[in-house]
């Protein structure tokens, strides 16, 4: 992994995140990002919307918190040290209807 992030200019790795009536990055009906989902980067950085512009949703579906939807977040980075990903925070979850689950794709360093 050492070599790989010497030899490479960016890196990035996507999340999909599979919810019913959950959100995963920006709450629409309360128009806040507050029940982000929060990254721990490989470098022990705490990742999310308040503090690292290389996050960015590329389909945002559970922001109306309605029915099943996904929401696919990217992580795409100059600092090849962040990827990949640790561990995941998710911040809606309890309550009776609602489910989620997710997928962590691979990572692509960028020479």
């Amino acid at each position: 992994m050492t070599f790989l992030r010497l030899l490479s200019a960016a890196a990035r790795q996507n999340m999909t995140y599979n919810c019913y009536q959950s959100v995963a990055w920006h709450n629409q009906e309360q128009d806040s990002y507050d029940k982000a989902i929060r990254f721990l980067g490989s470098n022990d950085e705490e990742m999310s919307y308040d503090n690292n512009p290389y996050i960015r949703a590329v389909v945002d579906g559970c922001a109306l918190k309605k029915g099943y939807e996904k929401t696919v977040l990217e992580i795409n980075t100059p600092k090849v040290e962040q990827v990949p990903f640790v561990d995941i925070m998710f911040n809606d979850f309890g309550g009776s209807t609602q489910k989620f689950g997710f997928e962590v794709g691979p990572v692509c360093y960028i020479g």
